[in-house]
């Protein structure tokens, strides 16, 4: 298990220790003062380890650590009537401090809260790109709604299990998670719809596709653009090709380029079929069919720099 998956794992561990202290026994001031000392004790713990081993926290981690600092002062420095108000609603107030975590970075210009677990999920190749970020705006935006649901269910419900662990169990592990696993798919397959190659006039191998980009490319949308893109294509007919791009031409060569500003990876079938429009480039990218290195928005730019024919009706 990577160190990066076994902290966000563990970052869950000082609330849910907190939250299984607090509920033992009584479930009084005294007990809460407990909880949430155990639980900040462990927060801080949870801040070293990341510092130590990747050399930075997550939003989860602050919040958390957050939550249980205030949780601490709040229960520790204030009158019992007003500390009351943390034992009796800590639940809600956790799931507000996470609607805030959701929505309040990407407001002043940070990453996106689920970024952190899509990187988890996705290649690294598609991180920069538009499209991971305008998912995860969503995703996150879909876990802030939620978030707030599970606190006004808090609220609402008085505290009571069904309300306060049931219905926000259900709305996070039954509807957000499978929402955050599909919605990737079901964004790219309906905001980006490829135009399917004249299979009749389509090169028959790698190596002629790559030969014959430079005739489709576009030099208005390549402007003052000055780069190689290299290809390593494997399997049945492998080509290792790069076109290299300066002064609105292009050129095919055969070879490995000296300092490509992209390289591309892939078996030459699943290139071809992505070159037809048989294959989403961005799913492809995403479910790691091929691999990139190097500027993936010249990658993206691709489309722009080399039209495809459409097929014929």
């Amino acid at each position: 298990m990577k160190i990066n998956t076994l902290l966000f794992i563990t970052s869950f561990f000082p609330v849910a220790v907190f939250k299984t202290i607090a509920r033992v026994g009584a479930a009084d001031l005294t007990q809460a003062k407990l909880a949430t000392a155990v639980g900040f004790v462990l927060a801080v713990a949870q801040f070293i380890l990341a510092q130590k081993f990747i050399g930075h926290t997550s939003y989860l981690e602050r919040a958390f650590g957050g939550y249980l600092a205030i949780g601490t002062a709040w229960v520790y420095l204030t009158p019992t009537h007003i500390s009351g108000v943390f034992v009796n609603y800590s639940t809600a107030i956790l799931y507000f401090v996470l609607f805030l975590t959701t929505i309040l970075p990407q407001l002043f210009g940070y990453d996106p809260f689920t970024y952190i677990i899509a990187k988890q999920w996705q290649p690294e190749a598609v991180w920069g790109t538009p499209q991971f970020r305008t998912i995860n705006l969503h995703i996150t935006y879909f876990f802030s709604g939620l978030f707030f649901l599970a606190f006004l269910s808090c609220v609402l419900g008085q505290g009571k299990p069904i309300f306060a662990i049931v219905i926000p169990l259900i709305l996070i592990i039954g509807v957000g998670i499978p929402f955050s696993r599909k919605y990737p798919t079901y964004y790219i397959k309906n905001s980006m719809t490829a135009t399917v190659a004249d299979p009749a006039t389509f090169p028959k191998t790698a190596q002629e596709l790559i030969n014959r980009m430079p005739i489709s490319f576009d030099a208005s949308a390549a402007g003052d653009l000055k780069a190689d893109i290299q290809f390593r294509l494997s399997g049945e007919s492998p080509c290792t090709m790069f076109l290299s791009i300066a002064d609105g031409k292009c050129m095919a060569h055969e070879g490995e380029a000296e300092s490509p500003v992209l390289t591309i990876i892939a078996p030459a079938d699943i290139w071809m079929k992505m070159s037809r429009g048989e294959i989403n480039r961005p799913k492809a990218l995403m479910d790691g069919l091929y691999t990139v290195e190097g500027d993936t928005n010249l990658l993206i730019k691709m489309a722009e720099l080399f039209q495809p024919s459409p097929a014929k009706k």
